[in-house]
């Protein structure tokens, strides 16, 4: 994450100097489909201007820009929380449409949903470092909240942003997702902003949540059998040494299997990270959907999945990889948005 410091010094918010005491941040949208912070700072550099926010996350870059010091007073909510919340705007994709209200049509969900995922993920970043240098639990009731969870508090006007997004783009996303995932970012070095994600140092392994993900789609046999490409398989997948007429005594016994051979794969996922090919922090849950796709999938489709991409990307070209001879596999679909999901949590 970068932060860029464009502050609005015509803005009233700025010129008046109002401190507060911070004891939580608001996320907010902008309500329109504008993708370029620019556009906004611009706008609100004005000292006729009534409203300002602390700061704005480009849609096309993910790039921060900070238009108020933290602890100025801003009028980002219309109501109380502007005197004890940080307000941050995320841009919108430029393809979406407001019929009304909060509805809104899209020409293009894949790229809104691109766009939004590219906004969330700075944003969390942002938070973390605002909750460490203000001393702020994230999980903490209040501490983190929408601009809609402000007005359903009574703090704020009545807006539906940013849950409107989640909900209309179908993304399965919420702002508990939100804020477990700036709870993770906060076990990160991020005490200061930095030019670029660090990617992890040292090795990871699959956690129990996401072996039990891989188990439960490849499905237990505890006969030797031939699979679809005539290899002796058994257990969950297992193939090293396996002979016909081979038995397991039990799941546990193919499951314990399984975790030997997934070292493999999550060995393919921490070389990703050392090679450069994945440059964004890796909490534990992506890891674990990166491993089951590795397994799955193959180490050159993962190769090919993370390169150059930043984790909203990764997330959403997760689902293309879901079809066999050139048609849609239900089964492999379902997989594939269970990873996605596990991915964003």
């Amino acid at each position: 994450m970068e932060i860029t410091e464009k502050f609005v010094t015509t803005n009233p918010c700025y010129t008046a100097g109002k401190k507060i005491n911070v004891k939580g941040l608001m996320l907010h949208s902008v309500g329109c489909p504008q993708p370029s912070a620019e556009v906004f700072i611009k706008q609100f550099d004005n000292p006729a201007s009534k409203v300002c926010v602390h700061a704005f996350i480009d849609a096309n870059t993910g790039m921060v820009y900070q238009t108020l010091p933290w602890d100025y007073k801003a009028w980002h909510c219309g109501a109380n929380a502007n005197s004890t919340h940080i307000g941050v705007e995320m841009c919108e994709p430029p393809c979406i449409r407001y019929t009304g209200g909060s509805t809104f049509t899209c020409s293009d969900e894949q790229k809104a949903r691109e766009m939004v995922m590219r906004t969330l993920n700075s944003a969390v970043k942002l938070f973390a470092f605002l909750c460490k240098k203000y001393g702020l639990k994230p999980i903490e009731d209040g501490v983190i909240i929408s601009h809609k969870e402000g007005h359903d508090r009574g703090m704020a006007s009545g807006h539906g942003d940013p849950d409107h997004l989640f909900r209309q783009l179908n993304m399965g996303y919420t702002m508990d997702n939100f804020r477990r995932a700036v709870a993770a970012a906060m076990d990160s070095e991020i005490a200061q902003p930095v030019a670029a994600p660090t990617p992890v140092k040292g090795e990871m392994e699959i956690s129990a949540k996401g072996i039990e993900l891989i188990a439960g789609y490849e499905g237990c046999r505890l006969e030797a059998y031939k699979c679809p490409a005539g290899v002796w398989t058994i257990g969950y997948g297992h193939t090293a040494g396996v002979q016909q007429g081979q038995t397991l005594p039990s799941k546990e016994a193919a499951k314990e299997l399984l975790k030997e051979d997934l070292k493999k794969y999550a060995g393919y996922v921490n070389n990703c990270v050392k090679k450069g090919l994945i440059t964004f922090p890796l909490n534990q849950n992506q890891f674990d959907a990166l491993t089951s796709f590795c397994y799955n999938c193959g180490n050159g489709n993962l190769q090919k999945l993370v390169e150059g991409r930043d984790a909203a990307t990764v997330a959403d070209k997760l689902l293309a990889y879901n079809k066999g001879g050139g048609k849609v596999l239900p089964g492999l679909a379902r997989r594939r948005a269970d990873e996605r999901a596990l991915f964003l949590s």
